[in-house]
């Protein structure tokens, strides 16, 4: 289980994120080509070892020859789909931009198709984002977790004049991710470094958190300004999930109603539509309701930020006029996916790592097809993997 951890001490910014991975071993001239393939050319990207508080961090620095373009996010995504990133990277950069452009558009009382980037949407703002993600796909870490985020004070001067520090779309994009209020100077996130830690964190994590991990090696991302209270970097950790480390726990949504009044047909294109929304879970459980009539109690397990769509798809699609929802804890084992060679074709293997072992299951649907096509028991073939698995892993 390998493990991407964001030390946010001093804050997080596009450029420091850049550097903290280049400092922990990302190649300069591989993230240079990977980013040739955008099509820009207005930009030279130079990178340099210096000091903050004498201790040593890596600089990437972003020359702007002639960039007066002010981008629509259609405009962005346009220029990331048209380029040859892989999928991963891809995925990444547009979730950061709409994320972006989400909080953009709260601010503005706007939506995010008619929001007109300035600062985050210029060339420089686009290399710090389709970077970020590019270092993350070479590293692929398992889970990203991230320290409470320190947030700075005073004003700074933007495209629409002088706004506050910490930026509304900062604060915007940073609603239910710890942070630290501070009364220090200076501008210690930018909407961009927001934009960018967030996704990942909901990406790979699903909250912020402080893993046990055995620490493989740092990186040190050097931020433009030099503060006095602390040295103004980013901190990347790269390890490993310590053996015995307690599960990790996160919060879910849990959205329930009781219905009694719908043709069942129906909840099989519901439950579809709920699962593409990115709901965890979806099931029914037979209820008996008012009046003695059988209903079922619909029950949508999904992340905060999903409350809202998933709301709407149970509004429009059942007949229900009213949604109980709550936030619960959970205990969740941390996970990883194996795909296993098998005499019956590949099979994907998940693993689960427990306090003092693991838990190996093959994938239902991939064990399902291969009994399907060699004729063999389901119930064999699943344990005949299973036991590859254990192998393969050198646990017996």
């Amino acid at each position: 289980m390998k493990i991407l951890y964001f030390d946010c001490f001093a804050g997080i910014s596009g450029d420091m994120t850049l550097g903290a991975l280049v400092d922990l071993g990302l190649p300069f001239v591989y993230l240079q080509k990977q980013l040739g393939r955008l099509n820009l050319t207005d930009y030279r990207m130079t990178h340099l070892k210096t000091e903050r508080h004498k201790i040593a961090a890596t600089k990437v620095n972003v020359e702007v020859t002639d960039d007066k373009t002010h981008r629509h996010l259609s405009d962005i995504l346009a220029l990331i789909n048209e380029a040859d990133l892989s999928p991963r990277v891809g995925e990444i950069a547009r979730m950061v931009f709409e994320k972006l452009a989400h909080a953009e558009a709260r601010v503005h009382q706007s939506t995010p198709e008619k929001i007109h980037f300035h600062e985050v949407g210029g060339t420089d703002a686009i290399v710090d984002i389709v970077g970020s993600a590019i270092g993350v796909e070479y590293f692929k870490p398992d889970r990203i977790y991230s320290s409470p985020v320190t947030l700075g004070t005073g004003t700074v001067k933007a495209a629409h004049g002088v706004i506050p520090i910490p930026a509304p779309a900062t604060v915007e994009i940073l609603k239910d991710f710890p942070v630290n209020i501070t009364n220090l100077p200076g501008e210690r996130v930018t909407p961009t470094g927001a934009a960018i830690l967030v996704t990942l964190v909901e990406m790979y994590g699903g909250f912020s958190a402080r893993p046990t991990l055995s620490v493989v090696d740092t990186g040190y991302g050097a931020g433009t300004c030099d503060f006095e209270d602390r040295p103004n970097f980013l901190r990347l950790f790269l390890g490993k999930a310590a053996r015995g480390a307690y599960p990790a726990r996160d919060e879910i949504e849990v959205l329930e109603t009781n219905i009694d009044d719908m043709n069942p047909q129906i909840y099989g294109f519901l439950f579809e539509k709920l699962y593409r929304a990115g709901a965890h879970e979806v099931f029914l459980t037979p209820v008996i309701m008012k009046k003695n009539r059988p209903g079922n109690l619909l029950t949508v397990l999904c992340k905060k930020d999903l409350v809202e769509s998933i709301s709407d798809i149970i509004f429009s699609e059942t007949t229900t006029a009213g949604i109980r929802f709550r936030a619960m804890e959970r205990t969740v084992l941390e996970r990883r996916e194996l795909l296993l060679e098998t005499d019956y074709g590949p099979i994907r293997i998940k693993i689960l790592e427990l306090k003092d072992g693991v838990k190996i299951q093959p994938e239902y649907d991939d064990c399902l097809q291969a009994a399907v096509r060699h004729q063999i028991p389901l119930a064999q073939l699943m344990e005949t993997v299973r036991k590859l698995a254990e192998i393969k892993e050198g646990l017996s």
